[in-house]
C-alpha cells in the first residue's frame, strides 16, 4: 500500500428518510463519477425500515404486511445484495470515490477486492471492543459464525460506491417479522432463520454500546487502515437539490420499489457464493422468449446484467448458455445461470451442452 494520503470529505447529513436516502446515495456517486463532487464518506442512520436489493422483489423477500401495519418503510435500493432491516439501533457508512488513484493507493486492481479491504477494518473496529471476529467471504464479517456486518458496491463511470450496514443493537425481534428470507439463502450456512443468523455488537461486547461510539471508532479504525484524510463537510446546494428531485422522480414512487412482475411459465433457482440467482423464462420450445434475472447475488457493473439479458430473448437455450458462458459476469453469477440454463433444458426434455 502507498504512503499517499488522500482527502476525502467526511458526510454525516442526518437525512434519516430511507427514500431521500438513497436518492442522496445514487445522486453522490453519480456526482463523484463525474467529478462534479469530491470523494466522500457518509455516515448515516434511517427511520425503521426494510432495504431490498435491486435485482430482489420485496414481495418475496420482506413480509410486506407485517411492515405497513407496524409503520416499517420498503425501499428497493440502488445497490445489490440482500434486503436488510435498519431502525435506530444499527448505522450504515457508504464510500463514493473514484477506482483511480484509490486502487493504486490501496494496492487493489479490481473493485472486488474492496470486500477485503473494508471486512479487514470492520474486523479491526470489532477488536476495539475486545472481540473477535472474522471476514466472510464474500461480503460479510461475523462473530462466533454470526453475522454483525454485511456490505454491497457499485460502480458508475470510473467511481465506485461501497456500503457497509452494522447491526449494534437492532431490534432482532422486529428484524425477524419484517425480512422473509429464502430457504436457500441460508441452505449453506447451517442456520434457518434471521435470528440464529445474526448478531448485535452489543450482544457481543456484553453491554450497550451506543451508535456514536460505534461510528467514532468505526472511523478510528478507517484511519488507521486506509490511506484517507476525512475533511468534515456538507451536502451542497447542488447535491441538495439534484437529490431532491431524483427522490421524487424515482424513489420516492411506489414502482420503483414494487415493479409490475409479468408472469413467467418457469422459474429456476441456486444459490451461488455471493448469494441467490432465480431465473425467470419464458420459452417456445427451446427458444427463450422472454427471461428476467433476479436475487440477492452481487455485482458491481448492473448494466452487464441488463445487457445480458436483452442478448438472450429470441436466442435457443444452447446459444444462450455460450452467451452466458462468455460474458464478462462475476464468475460465480455467470457459472449459476449457466447452471439454471441447463437445468431448464433438462425439463424442456434434452440436455443442453
Amino acid at each position: 500500500m502507498s504512503e499517499t494520503r488522500l482527502p476525502w470529505r467526511l458526510l454525516e447529513d442526518g437525512i434519516t428518510d430511507p427514500f431521500l436516502h438513497f436518492a442522496i446515495e445514487e445522486t453522490l456517486l453519480r456526482r463523484v463519477s463525474e467529478g462534479k463532487s469530491p470523494p466522500t464518506f457518509r455516515l448515516r442512520q434511517v427511520t425503521p425500515c426494510v432495504f431490498v436489493g435491486v435485482f430482489q422483489d420485496p414481495r418475496e423477500d420482506a413480509d410486506v404486511d407485517y411492515c405497513r401495519r407496524h409503520g416499517i418503510d420498503i425501499v428497493r435500493r440502488p445497490n445489490p445484495g440482500g434486503a436488510v432491516y435498519q431502525d435506530p439501533g444499527s448505522f450504515c457508512y457508504s464510500a463514493f470515490f473514484p477506482r483511480h488513484p484509490a486502487f493504486d493507493v490501496l494496492g487493489i486492481r479490481e473493485t472486488r477486492e474492496l470486500y477485503q479491504v473494508m471486512g479487514g477494518i470492520v474486523v479491526d473496529w470489532c477488536g476495539t471492543f475486545g472481540v473477535t471476529a472474522q471476514a466472510a467471504p464474500v461480503n460479510d464479517v461475523e462473530i462466533g459464525g454470526r453475522k454483525v456486518y454485511g456490505s454491497a458496491q457499485v460502480e458508475m463511470g470510473p467511481a465506485v460506491v461501497h456500503s457497509g450496514t452494522f447491526l449494534v443493537g437492532t431490534d432482532i425481534q422486529v428484524m425477524e417479522a419484517a425480512l422473509r428470507p429464502s430457504r436457500l439463502k441460508f441452505a449453506d450456512k447451517g442456520f434457518s432463520t434471521v435470528r440464529d443468523r445474526v448478531l448485535n455488537l452489543s450482544e457481543a461486547v456484553g453491554r450497550p454500546v451506543g451508535i456514536p461510539e460505534a461510528m467514532g471508532r468505526l472511523l478510528e479504525a478507517l484511519a488507521r487502515r486506509m490511506p484517507v484524510d476525512l475533511v468534515p463537510g456538507r451536502l451542497t446546494e447542488e447535491e441538495s437539490r439534484e437529490a431532491h428531485e431524483l427522490h421524487d422522480a424515482k424513489y420516492a414512487r411506489p414502482e420503483w420499489t414494487f415493479p409490475t412482475r409479468k408472469p413467467f411459465s418457469t422459474t429456476l433457482s441456486t444459490k451461488a457464493p455471493s448469494g441467490v440467482v432465480v431465473l425467470d423464462l419464458e420459452l417456445d420450445g427451446p427458444r427463450i422468449v422472454d427471461v428476467a434475472i433476479r436475487g440477492d447475488f452481487l455485482i458491481e457493473r448492473q448494466e452487464r446484467l441488463t445487457d445480458l439479458s436483452a442478448s438472450l430473448k429470441g436466442r435457443s437455450l444452447q446459444e444462450s448458455l455460450e452467451i452466458v458462458r462468455r460474458s464478462p459476469l462475476p464468475e460465480d453469477l455467470s457459472r449459476a445461470l449457466a447452471d439454471l440454463l441447463e437445468d431448464g433444458g433438462r425439463r424442456r426434455g434434452g440436455a443442453v451442452p
